[in-house]
């Protein structure tokens, strides 16, 4: 390598982010090499020269290194993408990153990083199997920081959409290797085109980047459509809708995700015969506009003090004791709050809240007297389980605790699902060892009620009140609580159920086994401050 005074900085540069600088031609072979190389099976940097890069690249992510290397311009960069690699001791994960330098371009600059398992989210993310894009649970996460990394480089950035059209007539031209190799090529001409890897398959067929704003949509679409014909026995390719919108700038790179998050949650699940370029790119500006209006509608009720604190009671059904309260929050009088707290944790604000609702929680039990013997549960979305910054806030805030911890109970709902089941049974742990009782909320009501049950040691579970409001006509549904409840036992965590509204409710759930209950029979929602604390309230 040629090193002048501004290569010797590139090089002091580099290392400050990555454990390997390579230089390499267009076709991979290796030209330069410096640092940490015992990862890749080799004990020094130079037994690299003369060796060509994709020989120490898997299979699965090779047509994206090699479109990386043949497309990549004088002055552009790309990644850092994660790549799997092949060594002798098998496979191993890197972050990639490269640039073509003007006045230097018979070779790219490249760098690996080893550290992928402590990385960003475009680094521990999940990712498609045929694809390698993220999958769309953890495109939110990733187009995060990449809007984070593209504002602090001042460079503008934009969501594309591509939605196959007619995907099932291909793929019945073709073999399903073929169709394989199809699906790699998409991958690789996405996650090449996309800025800082932020590409997501969304549903079959059905892909998002967000890429420099500069970037040409319509050769994007025909790369597509190009991988897609050489591989069709007639020639004619996949038909590809595409449609972009611009990232409003003035909106906080957390909440303009949370709002991308929405949008193609929503291109998702449209009708395919819905998604026109022109219909697709302008529908989906305005879901944006309309999120962000909303999202800043929300913010500003929580920090003007606008949400109403409820209290319902939750009581032992042998004894009729009041057992404690749980705490509501209502934004509007008499409306359910579920399509606002929907709203919430698909956007990201559902941490905010939760974070408002515990601390107002913590202020209230301070202020009720050493001799109360009121306890309040307030709810944490799954999903704020999955926010080290709500992770943090939730320490420090259980940290000033002056009551016995036993009076503040934590349900954690299963309305958003909880990514990392391994973290968030870390934090409750951590949780129920200070002395804080842990319920898991609506159970029964996702497909993730028992896969939770298995990973997460809770003190209670609160059965969804959908089986409650059937039980009493359908033996099926009553068999399934009794079932739920002799669970719970000998797992040794206690029984809550929802929405009991009749005496004749409550005597049954108490002979099924159910050790509480919740609901308009023993009383509704009340202001926070009136809280009641006599013994039966029923």
């Amino acid at each position: 390598m040629r090193k002048t005074g501004k290569q010797n900085r590139f090089v002091a540069f580099a290392f400050a982010n990555a454990d390997l600088l390579l230089e390499v031609t267009t076709e991979g072979n290796v030209t330069f090499a410096l640092g940490a190389v015992h990862p890749l099976s080799a004990d020094d940097a130079e037994d690299l020269i003369g060796t060509c890069l994709m020989d120490i690249v898997s299979s699965s992510d090779a047509g994206l290194v090699r479109h990386l290397l043949e497309t990549i311009e004088v002055g552009q960069r790309f990644g850092p993408v994660k790549i799997s690699g092949t060594t002798e001791d098998g496979t191993n994960q890197y972050m990639l990153s490269g640039s073509r330098f003007p006045g230097y371009e018979e070779v790219l600059c490249l760098t690996l990083s080893y550290d992928v398992c402590h990385g960003p989210a475009v680094a521990t993310v999940e990712r498609d199997g045929h694809t390698g894009l993220v999958e769309a649970e953890g495109f939110e996460g990733v187009a995060f920081e990449a809007l984070q990394s593209a504002r602090k480089s001042g460079k503008d950035i934009k969501l594309s959409f591509f939605s196959f059209e007619d995907q099932e007539a291909f793929a019945s031209r073709v073999d399903n290797h073929v169709a394989e190799e199809f699906l790699g090529h998409t991958g690789a001409i996405l996650r090449a085109e996309s800025y800082a890897d932020a590409a997501g398959r969304q549903s079959d067929g059905k892909y998002a980047i967000l890429h420099e704003g500069k970037a040409d949509v319509e050769i994007i679409k025909g790369r597509l459509l190009k991988a897609s014909k050489m591989l069709d026995p007639k020639n004619e390719g996949i038909k590809i809708a595409s449609g972009s919108i611009e990232i409003d700038a003035e909106m906080s790179a957390r909440d303009a995700a949370g709002a991308l998050s929405l949008a193609v949650k929503q291109f998702a699940l449209e009708d395919s015969n819905a998604t026109k370029n022109l219909v697709l790119g302008n529908s989906l500006e305005t879901l944006m506009k309309e999120t962000g209006a909303k999202m800043s509608r929300f913010r500003s009720a929580l920090a003007m003090g606008q949400l109403k604190f409820m209290q319902q009671p939750i009581v032992d059904l042998k004894t009729k004791a009041l057992h404690h309260y749980e705490v509501l929050v209502r934004f509007e009088e008499n409306k359910s709050p579920y399509e606002m707290i929907r709203f919430a944790e698909e956007t990201g604000l559902v941490m905010e809240l939760d974070d408002m609702i515990l601390k107002q929680a913590i202020a209230y039990l301070s202020q009720t007297g050493a001799n109360s013997k009121v306890s309040l549960a307030v709810n944490v979305s799954g999903r704020s389980l999955s926010s080290p910054k709500f992770i943090s806030n939730l320490y420090r805030a259980m940290a000033e605790v002056n009551f016995p911890r036993s009076r503040l109970m934590l349900e954690i709902t299963e309305s958003s699902i909880i990514e990392n089941l391994e973290q968030a049974n870390r934090v409750i742990q951590k949780i129920r060892k200070l002395g804080h009782l842990v319920c898991l909320d609506d159970f029964g009501a996702g497909a993730a009620s028992f896969q939770y049950l298995r990973s997460l040691v809770v003190d209670y579970i609160k059965i969804d009140g959908a089986y409650v409001r059937t039980a009493l006509k359908q033996k099926r549904e009553a068999m399934l609580l009794k079932a739920i409840a002799g669970l719970a036992r000998d797992l040794e965590m206690g029984t809550i159920a929802e929405s009991v509204e009749t005496k004749d409710q409550s005597t049954m759930l108490l002979d099924l086994g159910i050790d509480q209950g919740q609901g308009y029979f023993f009383g509704r929602p009340e202001p926070l401050q009136i809280l009641r604390q006599e013994n039966k309230v029923a």
